[in-house]
């Protein structure tokens, strides 16, 4: 999968991801995390698959906070009460960052995409920030809301 397609799948389907289910209620929400979440997953592993930057098995990470928090949300405030201590958040903090990684790691251009170092090209700077700041605020927003 060449990188700018997979930016214009994969950037809709993680805005989706993190904001979509959030208007949803009880099963829709989950049903809606789970599709959402399928799709993003599919589109990262096959980019890191065909890219071979980074093991496959690692595109799990990127939809686990987003995912885990909407069904956390959906089950009732009896469970998220457990998670409000510091272990559980920094955890829920390491996670956002290994899913902020790992779609670092999937915008990294093939050699066929990119001839040159690193630091001349501008999509993956730009995407990276981008990628960077927006997993930080959901993270600060998930942090806040449990």
């Amino acid at each position: 999968m060449k990188r700018l397609k997979f930016i214009y799948i994969a950037a809709p389907l993680t805005l989706a991801l993190n904001a979509l289910p959030g208007y949803l209620d009880g099963a829709w929400r989950i049903a809606a995390t789970l599709l959402l979440a399928l799709a993003l997953w599919a589109v990262v592993w096959m980019r890191v698959y065909f890219t071979g930057r980074l093991r496959p098995e690692y595109a799990v990470l990127a939809i686990i906070p987003a995912t885990s928090y909407h069904i956390l949300q959906s089950i009732g405030s009896e469970y998220t009460n457990t998670f409000n201590t510091p272990g559980w958040q920094n955890f829920n903090f390491f996670l956002w960052v290994a899913a902020i990684v790992v779609m670092i790691r999937a915008l990294l251009p093939s050699a066929q995409e990119f001839k040159g170092r690193l630091a001349t090209d501008s999509v993956f700077i730009f995407m990276s920030i981008i990628t960077t700041v927006y997993g930080i605020s959901c993270w600060a927003t998930t942090h806040a809301n449990l």
